[in-house]
């Protein structure tokens, strides 16, 4: 097995980290609904109750780590660029 080492600056690793995270949360929203089991067998609205909070989670990471140019790319917004003034906790 070949190993390979990549040095990345901050903002390298920052895209990388909300490119993943954004295909986690496309995941999830397409599993919402779908009766895949994510987390809860049998109980389709127990397990999209788990899954929105999974989403949730996530949103706050991009939020973090996306670029503005990265939540432009797939159609996501800052929540203090549409409300201003609001603080997440």
């Amino acid at each position: 097995m070949t190993k390979i080492s990549v040095e990345l600056d901050n903002e390298q690793f920052d895209k990388l980290v909300a490119e993943e995270l954004i295909k986690t949360r496309k995941a999830f929203l397409n599993d919402l609904g779908a009766n895949n089991h994510v987390f809860v067998y049998g109980d389709q609205e127990a397990d999209d109750i788990e899954i929105q909070k999974h989403i949730d989670s996530l949103d706050k990471l991009i939020n973090w780590f996306a670029t503005p140019e990265q939540l432009e790319d797939h159609g996501l917004y800052r929540i203090s660029d549409i409300f201003p003034g609001i603080v997440l906790k």
